[in-house]
């Protein structure tokens, strides 16, 4: 898959996908859909745009990110794109008039366009669809919208999503992304944290971007080196340890030996199973998460 800096040249016919793209939802994979059908069509590369930072701290809300860039790259290609154009979301983007954005479209060698139906850009968002379709009309560029895509009643969309996450509503967050939400790290502290007292664990590096579902333990899977693992996750603190309510993500693997310091792991929620709470002892902890772990194997 090639990267495209959206500040510099490209001289490959593309079909282009338009959007935000926080994650790849339901939504999204319909219009990535429609790119890779049209780009076929065209004998061109099918690509999509996206951000290569949050956006959120520019505009100062706080804003968490369903996936973070390097994990959108990974989806993007699993899905099948050719090319990913991406801008760094700064002042300047922010500024750029849509005329001017519209512009750089061409000088990108975009043959072809797809959007959301609500897909808006430029400064202060006063490109439409409309106008972008009059400008593709006139420029010999293929253009596409596709229409609202619903979950359980409602757009689906990064913002559904994100209110999902945060009630621990995993199963339904899943199945409107269309796979399982996942958080990708390096393992710090080594594979045994505990290990003397309770169960042994990898505490994955989670980038700050990133947006954490509501706290407590989850039943998954863990992808390491091409195998996959069942686990037991816990999003949150120790509080039996007194850890001081540091948020980390914990990940104990039920079939796994071996050490795994360093390496890169890819955790899959599928199953809110309990709130944290602090336990009376270690012992105690330890007897609550081996019910965990049964529970997970059933997952």
């Amino acid at each position: 898959m090639i990267l495209v800096d959206f500040s510099k040249a490209n001289n490959r016919d593309a079909v282009l996908g338009l959007g935000y793209f926080d994650c790849l939802h339901i939504g999204h994979r319909k219009l990535l859909e429609e790119v890779k059908s049209m780009a076929k069509a065209k004998g061109v590369a099918g690509a999509v745009f996206t951000f290569s930072n949050n956006p959120g701290k520019l505009l100062k809300n706080k804003n968490r990110l369903v996936n973070t860039f390097d994990e959108r790259l990974d989806l993007f290609e699993n899905f099948g794109m050719d090319m990913v154009f991406y801008a760094e979301f700064d002042k300047q983007f922010m500024s750029m008039e849509a005329e001017v954005f519209l512009q750089k479209l061409k000088e990108k060698h975009v043959v072809g366009v797809v959007c959301g139906f609500d897909y808006t850009f430029g400064s202060r968002s006063v490109g439409t669809v409309k106008m972008l379709s009059e400008f593709c009309a006139l420029n010999g560029i293929a253009f596409k919208m596709v229409d609202k895509v619903d979950f359980c009643g409602q757009k689906a969309s990064a913002t559904l999503i994100k209110d999902l996450l945060t009630k621990g509503e995993i199963e339904k967050a899943n199945a409107c992304l269309g796979h399982d939400y996942f958080l990708s790290g390096i393992v710090c502290h080594g594979f045994g944290i505990g290990a003397d007292r309770v169960y042994p664990t990898a505490n994955v590096t989670v980038d700050e971007d990133k947006l954490l579902p509501k706290l407590g333990v989850y039943a998954g899977r863990a992808a390491i080196g091409g195998e996959t693992y069942r686990c037991v996750v816990n999003i949150g603190g120790r509080p039996t340890f007194d850890d001081g309510g540091a948020v980390k993500a914990e990940t104990y693997l039920l079939d796994y030996d071996g050490d795994i310091y360093g390496k890169k792991i890819t955790v899959f929620l599928k199953k809110y199973i309990r709130e944290i709470k602090k336990f009376d002892s270690a012992e105690a902890l330890k007897e609550q998460i081996t019910k965990d772990i049964e529970t997970a194997k059933n997952v």
